[in-house]
């Protein structure tokens, strides 16, 4: 409970409450000195300094905050509200300690440019931050670390660090186990939002426990693994982050980590004050459909109306535009959705998926049709659940994912046809790979054919085609 006021706190409380009311009256009744009367108020609470702390609530300024918070505020200490968002005194779980590489970091991220780049992080950051939030409050762990991704990945789910980390918390592919994320041919669920913070959180829960509570070293730990930090404490009988940085005992990496960590954290807390935006809205809340089988995203967003983007971004796990087949997955959909989903596939689920149909010839084989087509021999296997693909039978029909534009597979037995080579004159023309390019759909789109863009270029038919890479075409008409 909030302890008794003193007598002179009381006074100086009363009296500012008349200056705020009669200023109050006056500028509703028109007259020219509400101005000075509301300045005399403020200037009076500034040197009274209200005697004594204001109370700090809890959630309040030490994260970001959505609609749903700021009501729950406003109903406990509707008079704080104002001074602890935009005037209250700067609270933190985690202390800031004071350093050389904190004081830098602070002031390179508090530069008009670094300021915009933050800005533009926690822009990509927003449709998942009140999720991650919510993970947060309810491990009860420091509310800073929902700024941990911007260090790490600059909350972009595609990141790739160049030791192989994935994801907006970057994991290690060695380090999913315990927390249930696969990585295969479908998936990748380090870049799954939902599940990787829930292991990031549960990893760094672990870390400070093992670490006799220190968020310092946890985070280190989070950054170079447990074991070194352990070894490095068990070897010199030092367990202070800070010392064993300055003795140059921890990696360079880790060394910087921590206090970047902690001055971006500072900033993007109270980022309005920096004059970064931060926008009010309903917060985004998601909820989990599990799926029996595979659907493809495009599809689904044409049959039941929700932004094809804003799907993508909810599953950026997935390799494909399709989910996966055979296991049980879960996609993820904005809230209020689910229900229009299940019923959209229940509807439609046999027009939900594209697939190749392909009879086996002779001399067939999983492996080449797999090339052909694009895809892996286990998906083909998931989608054709009693072929042997050491026994396959002339005739037998099978499904292939269309996972790409390419032209019906003719096997290996097909009559080789003869070649017919187009004059080099007509290649004077340029296309840059892009993304789901082949051979098949370049040729076909500069009304020729595979061979011969591939014989133009010096390349082989199997060939692979690497996005940026500049072909020689023929020339548009156009």
């Amino acid at each position: 409970m909030r302890p008794l006021m003193k007598a002179k706190d009381i006074f100086f409380k009363c009296v500012s409450l008349f200056f705020f009311c009669i200023s109050r009256i006056v500028r509703h009744s028109g007259h020219a000195p509400a101005s000075f009367l509301i300045t005399l108020f403020l200037l009076f609470q500034v040197f009274s300094g209200f005697a004594e702390p204001i109370p700090f609530i809890d959630g309040a300024n030490s994260k970001s905050i959505n609609a749903d918070t700021v009501q729950g505020i406003i109903g406990q200490e509707r008079w704080l509200l104002s001074l602890q968002t935009h005037a209250g005194k700067e609270l933190f779980s985690i202390d800031h300690k004071n350093s050389p590489l904190y004081d830098f970091y602070l002031e390179k991220y508090s530069s008009p440019a670094q300021a915009r780049w933050l800005e533009s992080v926690m822009e990509r950051a927003d449709i998942y931050i009140d999720f991650i939030d919510d993970v947060i409050s309810r491990n009860n762990v420091p509310p800073e670390l929902l700024y941990l991704p911007v260090v790490e990945s600059a909350y972009r789910p595609g990141a790739v660090s160049r030791s192989a980390a994935v994801g907006i918390w970057q994991f290690m592919k060695n380090s999913i186990s315990p927390y249930e994320m696969r990585v295969d041919d479908w998936v990748d669920d380090r870049r799954d939002f939902w599940k990787s913070t829930e292991g990031a959180i549960a990893k760094l829960k672990y870390n400070y426990d093992i670490l006799g509570g220190d968020w310092y070293l946890a985070l280190a730990a989070y950054n170079c693994g447990l074991g070194r930090v352990q070894r490095t404490i068990r070897a010199t009988g030092i367990n202070d982050y800070w010392e064993l940085s300055a003795r140059g005992l921890l990696p360079s990496e880790t060394i910087q980590y921590v206090p970047r960590f902690l001055a971006i954290s500072k900033i993007l807390t109270y980022r309005g004050r920096m004059g970064i935006a931060t926008p009010w809205r309903d917060p985004y809340r998601w909820e989990r459909l599990p799926l029996a089988y595979s659907v493809s995203l495009s599809r689904l967003c044409e049959v039941t109306g929700i932004p094809e983007d804003t799907l993508k971004k909810a599953n950026p796990e997935l390799r494909y535009d399709i989910t996966p087949s055979g296991r049980g997955y879960y996609l993820k959909v904005p809230e209020g959705m689910g229900k229009i989903v299940e019923e959209a596939i229940s509807r439609s689920k046999n027009d939900l998926m594209k697939f190749h149909f392909y009879q086996i010839k002779k001399g067939d084989t999983l492996y080449d049709l797999s090339r052909h087509y694009g895809v892996s021999v286990s998906m083909i296997q998931g989608y054709n659940k009693n072929i042997n693909p050491s026994a396959l039978s002339i005739g037998q029909k099978i499904l292939v994912p269309a996972l790409r534009d390419v032209p019906p597979y003719k096997g290996k037995a097909a009559a080789p046809r003869e070649k017919v080579i187009d004059s080099p004159e007509r290649y004077k023309g340029s296309h840059v790979v892009m993304s789901g390019d082949t051979l098949w759909s370049i040729a076909r789109k500069y009304g020729t054919d595979p061979y011969n863009v591939a014989y133009h270029n010096g390349i082989q038919m199997d060939s692979v085609l690497t996005i940026g890479m500049q072909l020689r075409v023929p020339e548009s008409d156009s």
